[in-house]
């Protein structure tokens, strides 16, 4: 069990360099990250797991640079406050010992970037489980205060043992982020996996190779450092994690060597029997939005043949929600001269026809005559459930007998159909 000096009135109380050292490196690794990403052309998912792994990595690989630093060196952390008060009749080499608890310091400054300024008294939250002093707990070297800060200094003869005991809340942003580091780490490192088992087993098994290098050389040094001295270990992990990261950019900037030709046609058997791009992220929002669509159409009694052909129409790479308009709603609908009232609508008579997936001309079945379609307007009666989607790039072969129309697709739509729903409006809109 560890002997700590004794903490007396006048002892100084410090955060330490852990938190500006893991911000700094979070944000290193943010733009070593950025430019792998950059170099990659990853998107979604994968970037995602990129740049989060690099801010844990370099958040972590800092801190652990700045704890071996300052074990190495002894450096001197700046102190941010004074314990006063203490016991009014136990002293420590003529000064008052200090109590968990019970005592404090006047203020913290919360040098170096841990929190604002406090001006006003910081309890200490930690003292020995085993040592009492007026039934308190005995403060010590390395006590933390309330504030996340911890005792500095002590007593150079009175030491005081136990385990330590915790009665009061300690805002401890270091820690919380420390493991906050740790589990983005953790959640990228997964995330990496599930992207390369997608790619196929000889990825994963690449992957998990690498990984247990990295694990296995970090052990290493961890060994080398344990052998040189107190902070080794810490030190040599964080420069060689940080050198690592370093190497993100140049390493993902090599040109590729040519895959296996068998892996590569696997991966895209798979992808195109899965309707698979590649990009994970975009995959899954792509079958998220299609499931939608094909519900909506399910609950209004469409069969799965004829589901298929709105769907057709629409661009599942973007938003698809089912949507309940108010009672007076305004929306517009291109229809060829003299036929009925459709199931699709617009939102803005400025959209063209193109834009929705449609020829802009049509057949005017009473004249047997090609005619460009007519806007017209409608207006909701009562609420109304809606499917709201971006229009499909689609070649148009329904307007027109014996024509397809390349329709560009891109503004956003609506279906319905409920027609009663809506009520036409006078030519011109409302």
């Amino acid at each position: 069990m560890d002997m700590l000096a004794a903490a007396r009135l006048g002892d100084e109380i410090a955060h330490g360099f852990g938190v500006a050292a893991m911000v700094a490196g979070a944000v290193v690794g943010a733009l070593i990250g950025a430019a792998v990403v950059a170099a990659t052309v990853a998107t979604g998912g994968v970037a995602i797991a990129i740049i989060a792994g690099s801010v844990a990595a370099g958040g972590l690989s800092m801190f652990q640079i700045a704890k071996g630093l300052s074990t190495i060196f002894n450096l001197p952390e700046p102190g941010t406050g004074v314990l006063v008060e203490g016991s009014f009749n136990v002293r420590i080499n003529l000064r008052n010992a200090m109590r968990a608890g019970q005592d404090h310091s006047s203020s913290c400054s919360g040098l170096p970037l841990n929190h604002p300024i406090w001006p006003f008294p910081v309890l200490i939250a930690e003292g020995s489980a085993k040592v009492t002093i007026n039934g308190k707990p005995a403060a010590r070297l390395q006590s933390k205060m309330v504030c996340g800060a911890h005792i500095k200094t002590g007593s150079e003869n009175t030491f005081i043992g136990g385990p330590t005991v915790q009665v009061a809340f300690v805002l401890d942003i270091e820690g919380w982020m420390h493991t906050g580091l740790e589990a983005l780490g953790l959640a990228a490192l997964g995330a990496g996996l599930v992207v390369a088992a997608m790619a196929g087993v000889a990825a994963l098994a690449g992957a998990l190779a690498v990984g247990a290098a990295v694990y296995g050389g970090m052990a290493l040094l961890g060994d080398l450092g344990d052998r040189l001295g107190p902070g080794y270990r810490d030190l040599l992990q964080g420069v060689a994690g940080m050198a690592l990261l370093g190497l993100g950019p140049k390493l993902a900037a090599r040109k590729p060597a040519t895959a296996v030709p068998e892996l590569t046609s696997r991966r895209a058997y798979l992808n195109q029997k899965f309707g698979r791009s590649g990009d994970m992220h975009g995959d899954i929002n792509y079958r998220g939005n299609r499931e939608v669509a094909a519900n909506f159409f399910e609950s209004q009694g469409y069969s799965k043949v004829d589901a298929q052909s709105y769907m057709n129409g629409l661009d599942f790479n973007h938003p698809v929600r089912v949507e309940t308009l108010a009672p007076g709603k305004n929306l517009w609908q291109y229809q060829s001269p003299g036929a009925p009232q459709g199931n699709w609508y617009t939102l803005s008579p400025r959209v063209q026809p193109t834009e929705l997936g449609i020829n802009p001309m049509g057949t005017n079945r009473a004249a047997n005559t090609i005619e460009p379609k007519v806007l017209n307007s409608y207006g909701t009666t009562r609420k109304v459930q809606v499917l709201r989607s971006t229009a499909a790039p689609t070649n148009d072969f329904w307007s027109v007998k014996g024509q397809s129309y390349p329709a560009k697709g891109g503004a956003q739509q609506l279906f319905s159909n409920d027609k009663g729903a809506f009520g036409a409006l006078p030519s011109g809109g409302p």
